[in-house]
């Protein structure tokens, strides 16, 4: 199954690598509130979604943007193998010329992601990740860091951008974290974040306002890195419904970041985080 997901990343890698940095304004959508899709996303999504079919016609596949061919969360059938795909995570980035994005593919079965990738084009980095076996970047073993200690901890993280009325709480753990860490960064890519989180270049990761295609995958590295990825409660539970993420590389690591991250989960009870 790696080498399938290698073939994707690499084709969807080609498509947004051709396109980047010359996406033009009018080839930009507005999805919601600070949420943008250029048709670059679409194009990938497409293909992506083509392969798959060509191989696995009764495969159900979970895609960002929700291209012909696709399910939704709400029609997911959880005894079927699932695909769930983001054609370019950091869309944001990508069109504006910034290069920290990636195509992020993982396959489910049984609930839980078996296979990953994540795919940065431009620096033509790919994550790969199988359960049970390892995690690998550009097919040498990787590994988490060792970082027990908070105050230690170099994390990424990201601002609930497309729900406001969560920015307040966000900032104020944003806060929390940063007097308790070495030091934050944002990079506004999820599954990048999550990446760096399993090869050991970031110690954690948190964020309130995912989407399984922003996380399935990244999640899959970081335990196959050795490392601990669950939502702000600490369950590993229900992937297509979590709207929350910690990953850490270490679970006394982990266990630290969620005890500083806990105001944020009064949100989990809330639309549209309870969906």
């Amino acid at each position: 199954m790696l080498p399938l997901l290698t073939e994707l990343a690499k084709a969807g890698g080609r498509i947004a690598r051709e396109h980047f940095a010359a996406v033009k304004d009018q080839d930009i959508t507005i999805k919601g509130s600070r949420d943008y899709v250029s048709h670059v996303d679409r194009q990938v999504e497409v293909e992506l979604v083509r392969r798959i079919r060509a191989r696995h016609p009764d495969h159900q596949i979970l895609g960002e943007e929700g291209s012909e061919g696709t399910v939704t969360a709400a029609g997911y059938e959880p005894h079927r193998p699932l695909w769930i795909i983001d054609p370019i995570d950091g869309t944001t980035n990508f069109i504006h010329g910034i290069p920290a994005f990636a195509i992020s593919i993982a396959f489910v079965d049984g609930g839980q992601p078996r296979y990953g990738a994540v795919y940065a084009p431009v620096g033509d980095e790919l994550f790969t990740a199988e359960r049970g076996s390892g995690l690998w970047l550009n097919g040498q073993r990787r590994y988490c860091s060792a970082c027990n200690d908070l105050g230690r901890a170099l994390i990424a993280t990201a601002m609930p951008y497309r729900f406001p009325e969560a920015h307040e709480d966000a900032l104020r753990v944003f806060d929390t974290v940063q007097r308790a860490c070495d030091d934050q960064r944002r990079g506004g890519s999820a599954s990048l974040d999550l990446a760096y989180v399993a090869v050991g270049r970031l110690d954690a990761y948190y964020e309130l306002g995912i989407y399984p295609w922003d996380t399935a995958a990244g999640e899959l590295l970081v335990r196959c890195g050795g490392g601990v990825a669950t939502d702000l409660r600490g369950s590993a539970d229900d992937l297509i419904h979590r709207r929350s993420m910690v990953s850490a590389a270490t679970p006394a690591l982990h266990a630290a970041l969620l005890a500083k991250t806990e105001p944020l989960t009064p949100w989990l009870d809330r639309p549209p985080f309870s969906a």
